[in-house]
């Protein structure tokens, strides 16, 4: 066996067709290109199993289905009947560290089980953990990492002062003498949009006006996720096209980071005996369908998503296409010699994923749609199903399907329902959906409740989640 340690870095809200390794004509993530040119190396897009945080970690971290695990829909907290990652890696003798900056990746939903040492670092807790060293970087790096020189928190990207985080505890692993596992959750894209002075500049020569201006613009119609979804579609051309490049700006932005985070890696001797994953927990939608942020629907714009891998012979040997996260995380823990009995992973060494499954609770719909309509009180929208709603994809269709229907798009169109047109497909569809259902996607319920403090319910809300 090759790699001995095992880190995992998820940044939020980044779409795999807003990457260069995802095809994207702009040069957005060129570490993430080199990482695919190595001969021990993997780039491109993969799918998540959910559409926000909550159940896509909860995915990763166990290798299950949302519909199991539940977290998003029917459960509040992780059932302890579901192994964690940490736990299979702890019980097979890692020492398995844990970093978050995501409320959905902590010990009020469960997904801490099994790490050693978790810290979950909000806002007010970020300086502190990174110590004077890692705040005076970040003050220095205020106009290449963060928003500049401003108190309004909205403004500023933790992601900097989480990184140099991160670079202690891989140094705490370095200097031990076991394997470890390190799995981190970054701010990553979240809106708002706001890239820092230095990366705004970026493709601002396809701007009709300074990257300043655009920033502004893009922050003002990223700031409240819902009245901008009742609003409807930006009907300004200059403003979609600023809130489009500050988004690409700001991917740039998350692949230089990674490029420093790397560099350390290596500088620690870890570069050959370490598999290193980097992806995003789901993507963003911006505009597609009239919609915004990542709450209603299950469109590629929210669940295809990067992936870059290096240090791993079983992903490169793999068939990658339309590969999932559970599939990723199962293959290198089976390439680590750990258990990966009870996941739901595809066997992507003996061939590709046939289909892709991914699911959205209906207390997520509730939930936003409640928010929404403060702004437009009849708000209603035709692609959006109720219930727990699953979607199954395969390279041609799309099929989605709730307690009050069922939608079948044929790819890459997702505006058009064409039911109709293709009932054997629908037909086809619905038998493979019965028999997913009854294999891996019966609910478990915790009958736990998850609490959040004051700051992280703070937030949340500045990161546009409704939180009770």
């Amino acid at each position: 066996m090759g790699a001995t340690n095992f880190v995992w870095l998820t940044f939020d809200s980044v779409r795999g067709d807003r990457t260069s390794i995802g095809g994207y004509d702009r040069e957005t993530t060129p570490t993430l290109e080199r990482i695919g040119r190595r001969d021990d190396g993997y780039a491109g897009s993969c799918f998540s199993h959910a559409l926000w945080s909550q159940p896509s970690v909860a995915s990763m971290m166990t290798g299950t289905y949302p519909s199991m695990h539940g977290l998003g829909s029917h459960n509040e907290v992780l059932p302890d009947s579901i192994p964690t990652v940490a736990e299979r890696l702890s019980e097979a003798g890692f020492e398995t560290i844990g970093i978050s900056a995501n409320p959905f990746f902590s010990e009020s939903t469960g997904t801490h089980r099994g790490f050693d040492r978790f810290d979950f670092v909000n806002g007010t807790e970020l300086a502190r953990e990174a110590g004077v060293r890692g705040s005076l970087s970040f003050v220095r790096n205020l106009r290449t990492f963060s928003g500049g020189f401003t108190l309004e928190r909205q403004r500023h990207n933790p992601d900097y002062l989480l990184n140099e985080i991160v670079k202690d505890r891989l140094q705490d692993g370095a200097e031990g003498d076991d394997p470890f596992f390190l799995a981190a959750h970054y701010y990553g894209l979240h809106h708002p949009y706001f890239p820092s002075p230095k990366y705004r500049e970026t493709f601002a020569d396809d701007l009709p006006m300074s990257a300043d201006e655009a920033a502004e613009l893009a922050l003002s119609n990223s700031r409240d996720v819902y009245e901008r979804i009742a609003e409807g579609p930006i009907d300004d051309p200059e403003a979609a096209t600023a809130l489009d490049n500050m988004y690409d700006a700001q991917v740039a932005q998350v692949d230089a980071l990674v490029a420093g985070l790397l560099s350390y890696v290596d500088n620690l001797g870890l570069g050959d005996d370490t598999i290193v994953v980097i992806t995003a927990d789901h993507g963003d939608l911006l505009g597609e369908l009239g919609l915004y942020s990542h709450k209603l629907v299950l469109h590629d714009a929210l669940v295809q998503v990067p992936l870059a891998v290096r240090g791993s012979e079983a992903v490169v040997d793999a068939a990658m296409a339309n590969a999932q996260h559970a599939d990723v995380m199962q293959m290198i823990l089976s390439e680590l010699d750990v258990d990966t009995d009870g996941m739901h992973g595809a066997e992507l060494t003996e061939g590709p994923r046939e289909t892709v499954v991914a699911q959205r609770g209906d207390e997520t719909r509730e939930k936003t749609l409640s928010a929404v309509r403060e702004f437009e009180p009849d708000y209603e929208h035709e692609h959006v199903l109720a219930g727990m709603v699953t979607m199954l994809r395969t390279d041609e269709w799309k099929f989605v399907t709730g307690t009050d229907g069922s939608m079948l798009y044929r790819l890459p169109d997702e505006s058009e329902d064409v039911s109709d047109d293709y009932p054997g497909v629908v037909e086809r569809f619905e038998t493979t959906f019965d028999v997913w259902m009854d294999e891996h996607g019966q609910p478990l319920d915790s009958g736990d409740h998850r609490e959040f403090d004051d700051d992280v319910k703070s937030q949340l809300a500045d990161l546009g989640y409704v939180v009770e």
